[in-house]
């Protein structure tokens, strides 16, 4: 049995035909170990490290390690778990190690023998040629020729693909056959003592658990100071002291909405709703405020129409934090399987997109209701703050033309009004549309009626706007008034981007042309009744790729922003200060900007499209008086949010909205800071 070690039987048990077995003790197995795999493992530390005593120390400490946790070495298993440690031991000391070259044999003690001239020189080439080859070829080849490894094996234990092994294993053959001519002679491997060994392993178990049990008990101590003396002591001569302990349980314990551990600040009582919240939406509330995004100085390679520009990395966002956003509301929910989309834990309503946010803190969105059985629409709605169970909501049913039921395509607030648009007809149809508006309380009024196609909607205080088109990519934009409407006027054609402020509205016009360039220009439009671009004010004229495109325009009373697609440079954010005449740049590379929203000198956008459709939201603080640092900065919202949204200093976003591992699903409700401070 691999468990027992067989005694030699005595001269009285030999003539009996007895053979006494006895269970091994743990160091008996390990000094077994060492003894019949110390040869083997040296010569693996040698050729790794090229250097003797390197080895030897590095063997003894892979006997340290495996002696530490030998009682959950399968067996059979040993050696290989035993080279495994030994690997990863020499990978950490290339990974924080300085470059070092290898000796040669005029460096290595060799034991005196008969004249091995020739296998003395092949050795010395052999740690000359790996100490020559680069630190992955290298790994690899000892690993598998050296030590006989299949190339499957090596790549688990290096932790890489089977195609980089034999990749790193030709090229590293190759280099080595011009210093090779005749199979190496195994490197002679130093006499272990394994009774050594396992004192030494011995030791060094004693010295980590001792440090172990020191650990634990000043945590012990630190605790217990700190619930007996969590407030200040007063200390003669001194005065009042907070100990280290009584700081560490107070942050833990005290009261507040700023400890991090949930939206409803603990003076009130906690909705049980929210006690189920651990871990998915409290957001991180460090001791100081966050460092700032780095930033730096625009490069030629960097588009746009800027010079001067300060340019902020996405990779380099922070997380949102509270000194950013005070969580105040937290609806709780779950993914519905049968109509694919979240619903309130409270009611089953369906969960808002949010995009129809509005300063007071309503939400708007539309809804749908779906025939069970074969999921058509039975229903559709434009409904106001459904998601809520402490609070008025409403209920707006669609219209309906010749008997056919009109469905809301985009909701757009501003204040206590808001502007939807409802369409008819399925892909490639013709479609009937409208535009509509209502205020809270009030009866929904129709603002225009025409054939086509409603894509977006936007809301000025006296404007609604919208775009129409065969397709989504270049539609017109339209406008009426909403107290007195008429027949809508179109503003500009083709337009691939537009927003609104209070009283402003900016859009990106495509110039027709030619060529292999094309021209967009960013118009604002101070009257949006006008009927055209005549009295408008052209901001900025880019030129670009026939493939390029501005997908994304904002504007508030501070900035104004559109985004560039460009299959060269990818997806670039442009900010520009209209009170001081700065300008930055948002470098986004790969990840989408969608639903661009400002207010102030904030900017906010969501990544999740088809492509990503877990891609975080970001909260971009474009000047100096929104991020209080000398130039801007960028952070990123909880993974897997969703949908976020901004309106004044009202702030939403949702998460789970695509079924995730548990199914569930949140709407986080608070106020943005519009220059970062704890809330």
């Amino acid at each position: 049995m691999s468990d027992l070690w067989t005694n030699e039987p005595s001269g009285e048990d030999l003539a009996g035909g007895v053979r006494v077995s006895v269970a091994r003790s743990r160091d008996a197995e390990f000094t077994a170990f060492v003894r019949e795999s110390s040869a083997y493992l040296h010569r693996t530390a040698y050729l790794l490290c090229g250097d003797r005593h390197r080895a030897e120390e590095l063997v003894q400490s892979t006997f340290e390690r495996v002696y530490r946790t030998w009682a959950k070495v399968r067996p059979g298993t040993a050696r290989a778990y035993a080279r495994r440690v030994l690997v990863n031991l020499r990978i950490d000391g290339w990974r924080h190690g300085r470059r070092e070259l290898f000796p040669g044999d005029e460096k290595i003690p060799v034991a005196p023998a008969s004249d091995h001239a020739g296998q003395v020189v092949l050795r010395d080439e052999l740690v000359r040629g790996l100490a020559l080859l680069p630190v992955n070829q290298r790994r690899v080849v000892v690993l598998r020729h050296l030590l006989d490894l299949p190339e499957a094996e090596v790549a688990r234990e290096l932790g890489i693909a089977v195609g980089t092994v034999k990749a790193a294993n030709s090229r590293g053959l190759a280099r080595l056959r011009d210093l090779l001519v005749a199979q190496a002679e195994v490197v002679e491997p130093v006499v272990v003592d394994e009774q050594a060994v396992l004192d030494r392993s011995r030791a060094a178990l004693r010295r980590r658990r001792t440090g172990q049990v020191v650990g634990a008990a000043c945590v012990v101590l630190l605790v217990v100071l700190g619930v007996l003396t969590r407030g200040p002591v007063p200390l003669p001569g001194i005065g009042p002291v907070v100990l280290p302990g009584g700081d560490l349980i107070a942050r833990l314990l005290d009261d507040g909405p700023t400890d991090g551990f949930g939206p409803v600040p603990r003076t009130e009582p906690r909705p049980s709703a929210v006690v189920d919240l651990a871990g998915s939406t409290p957001l991180p509330c460090p001791e100081e405020l966050p460092a700032p995004s780095p930033v730096r100085a625009a490069e030629p390679g960097d588009i746009g129409p800027f010079e001067g520009s300060v340019v902020v990395d996405l990779t380099d966002a922070r997380p949102v934090t509270c000194y950013d956003v005070r969580t105040e509301r937290v609806t709780p929910g779950r993914f519905d399987e049968r109509t694919g989309r979240p619903v309130t834990d409270d009611g089953g309503e369906q969960m808002p997109l949010l995009d129809g946010l509005a300063e007071s803190g309503d939400i708007w969105a539309a809804a749908s209701e779906l025939r069970p059985g074969n999921n058509t629409i039975e229903g559709a709605f434009v409904r106001a703050n459904a998601h809520r169970s402490d609070g008025p909501t409403e209920s707006i049913p669609t219209d309906t033309i010749d008997d056919v039921m009109l469905v809301p395509y985009d909701v757009a607030a501003r204040g206590a009004r808001v502007v939807w648009g409802e369409t008819t007809g399925g892909e490639g149809a013709t479609r009937t549309s409208q535009i509509r508006t209502t205020r809270a309380g009030a009866v929904p009024r129709t603002l225009a009626t025409y054939e086509g196609y409603v894509w977006e909607v936007a809301l000025t205080r006296d404007h609604a706007l919208w775009t129409d088109g065969a397709t989504e990519d270049e539609p017109r934009l339209l406008s009426t008034t909403i107290d007195d409407p008429g027949t809508p006027v179109v503003l500009a054609d083709p337009v691939t981007a537009f927003a609104a402020d209070d009283n402003e509205v900016v859009a990106a016009v495509l110039e027709p042309g030619s060529g292999d360039t094309r021209t967009t220009t960013i118009w604002l439009l101070d009257s949006p009744a006008g009927g055209n671009l005549s009295g408008s004010t052209a901001l900025f004229s880019i030129d670009h790729g026939v493939t390029d495109q501005i997908t994304e325009v904002a504007v508030s009373d501070d900035l104004v922003a559109w985004t560039t697609v460009s299959e060269e440079k990818g997806t670039t954010l442009f900010v520009f200060d209209r009170r001081d005449g700065t300008h930055s740049i948002v470098r986004a590379d790969d990840e989408s900007v969608n639903g661009l929203r400002a207010s102030g000198g904030l900017l906010l956008w969501n990544s999740a499209d088809d492509d990503d459709p877990e891609g975080p939201a970001y909260l971009y603080r474009a000047t100096r008086t929104a991020s209080g640092y000398d130039g801007p900065d960028v952070a990123r919202f909880p993974s897997g949010s969703e949908r976020a949204s901004l309106a004044g200093d009202r702030l939403a976003w949702g998460e789970g909205f695509r079924r995730d591992a548990l199914g569930r699903a949140w709407i986080i409700e608070g106020a943005v800071a519009p220059t970062l401070a704890r809330g």
